[in-house]
């Protein structure tokens, strides 16, 4: 499942593109890490680049809560990189971050299911002690086992079908139906996997997906964060641009002409004029659901606004509670997650020395269903019984009173965590698979955590923004293109080319407005202290 292009785009996040000798001016819808990174790449090959954010603060899905009164963090959104996302970590090497261990797995955590608690070194000895009716074969072996046993069906598909038409089989089918078809586990099993390692959330959603989750999330792979909070990566990456960030600027409208785009940007709430900027090409990176909300002339033709619309965000939502004292470290708990078949389903323990805000509950897909429509206090509230229950009622005078809650769902610019597609059931062996986001619609790129695999991690955006910088910083100037399905069809893998020589000519205002609202310059960059 690796992608044909990874090590050029590793390349490209190394050494940048060769300097344009066309520069041209490019509007960045999105300050989140796939906005700031596209950025920055052009910037260096000597674009004129503009950022329109629409939230008040940049980072998107990066969001790090940062307690006033203790100085503790924990990230509402990212918090881990697998060692295999070498992007990733030779960006944030660039950056002059420093990286860390992210612990997530520890043998002393706990699993709960069914009244029944063991240490998950136990579990991963004995799962079958929770109380699940396992077959011989399925005893004894722990789940990451046991869901490697039903996988061994499908690596042989891929070997013998080939990457494509394997996935395209895998994309029609749910995981659920998977699991208990091909994958040949019991019933059992299969709630087991659902109950310890949160597969449930994928049970209805594309076998594909699964897949593609798994070599990404596991308790078997090794993984890193940023030491001093994950917010560090977006704050670098502004640092090292030339050109403002405009925030409070939610787009409304993109124009395209022969020679040029034309963006609107709403500057006050209540505005009723609105801000233009003329450019050469506009990259949009914001959410699916974000898009949507944009009016487009000439309008996206069908076939992308069906893309969009089939985008699934599935919700998540954290809840951290501060406790005055580590109380997990005197269970020799020192990271990891434990787990739980009570609403808070997971729960990670910080590192020693790294303070008491624990992430009390970690949920997504279907789960998150349990949080939704609390109150903050109510969704505190439900997470700390919870962790009462696992680790005893002494920690409800342990906790001093506060926390916080993030619903990616209720977000106003996500409105989800991440992307998984359902089952394609529509299609038929002769269909080409998923909308291909890397080719343009005339003027208009595309990028983001949804227009690439695997979704919902920090370096599938940086991977598409590197795409979209990559072909426009070798664009010539074309006809009016409108990305047809059939010109998909016979596109294949990525165009690669790339320039050289600097020259700045900024993304043009027309008219006479008012200046917009959250203008930031590099060098005065100020970050809100207010969370959700």
């Amino acid at each position: 499942m690796r992608d044909p292009d990874y090590e050029q785009l590793l390349k490209v996040v190394t050494l940048g593109l060769d300097r344009t000798l066309k520069p041209q001016r490019v509007i960045v819808v999105g300050a989140g890490v796939a906005g700031l990174v596209a950025a920055k790449v052009l910037s260096d090959a000597g674009h004129k680049v503009t950022i329109l954010e629409a939230d008040n603060r940049i980072g998107g899905r990066i969001f790090t809560y940062r307690d006033r009164n203790t100085g503790w963090i924990g990230e509402l959104g990212a918090m881990r990189m697998p060692s295999s996302h070498r992007i990733l970590h030779k960006l944030c090497q660039g950056l002059g971050l420093n990286l860390t261990k992210f612990t997530q797995y520890d043998e002393n955590t706990w699993t709960e299911v069914h009244g029944v608690k063991l240490r998950n070194y136990m579990v991963e000895k004995l799962p079958e002690k929770l109380g699940y009716a396992l077959r011989p074969q399925e005893k004894g072996h722990s789940p990451e086992d046991i869901y490697q046993m039903a996988l061994n069906q499908a690596l042989k598909d891929l070997k013998a079908l080939g990457c494509r038409k394997a996935m395209k089989k895998f994309e029609r089918h749910t995981l659920l139906e998977y699991l208990l078809g091909e994958g040949n586990l019991s019933r059992p099993a299969v709630q087991l996997l659902g109950d310890v390692m949160s597969e449930d959330g994928f049970f209805y959603l594309s076998f594909a997906e699964a897949l593609r989750a798994h070599s990404c999330l596991s308790d078997r792979l090794q993984y890193s964060r940023i030491v001093g909070g994950w917010d560090l990566l977006p704050r670098a990456l502004l640092s090292s641009l030339l050109e403002p960030v405009l925030l409070n600027a939610p787009v409304v409208a993109i124009t395209q002409g022969p020679h040029h785009v034309h963006v609107q940007i709403k500057t006050f709430p209540r505005a009723r004029n609105l801000k233009a900027l003329k450019a050469d090409v506009v990259l949009l990176t914001a959410s699916g659901p974000a898009v949507q909300r944009i009016s487009f002339s000439p309008p996206l033709p069908r076939h992308v606004q069906e893309a969009l619309r089939g985008l699934h965000y599935v919700p998540a939502t954290k809840v951290f509670l501060s406790f005055r004292r580590p109380f997990w470290r005197e269970e020799d708990i020192e990271g990891g997650h434990s787990n739980t078949d009570r609403p808070s389903r997971m729960i990670f323990y910080p590192p020693p020395r790294e303070g008491a805000l624990l992430l009390a509950s970690y949920t997504w897909s279907d789960a998150a269903a349990a949080f939704a429509g609390l109150s903050q206090e109510e969704a505190l509230r439900v997470a700390l019984d919870d962790v009462a229950a696992l680790h005893g009622p002494f920690v409800r005078q342990l906790w001093d009173g506060t926390g916080v809650v993030k619903r990616w769902a209720e977000d106003p610019h996500s409105q989800g965590g991440f992307v998984v597609q359902p089952p394609a059931l529509w299609q038929t062996e002769k269909d080409y698979g998923p909308y291909d986001w890397s080719v343009p619609y005339g003027r208009v790129y595309f990028a983001g955590e949804h227009t690439a695999y695997p979704h919902g991690w920090v370096e599938t955006a940086v991977k598409s923004a590197l795409r979209a910088a990559i072909k426009i910083n070798s664009r010539e100037e074309p006809a009016f293109e409108t990305a047809s399905p059939e010109g998909q069809r016979q596109r294949q893998g990525y165009a690669h080319g790339v320039a050289g020589s600097p020259s700045y000519d900024r993304a043009e205002e027309e008219g006479s407005h008012p200046p917009v609202q959250g203008q930031v310059p590099l060098q005065h960059t100020t970050y809100p202290r207010t969370w959700h």
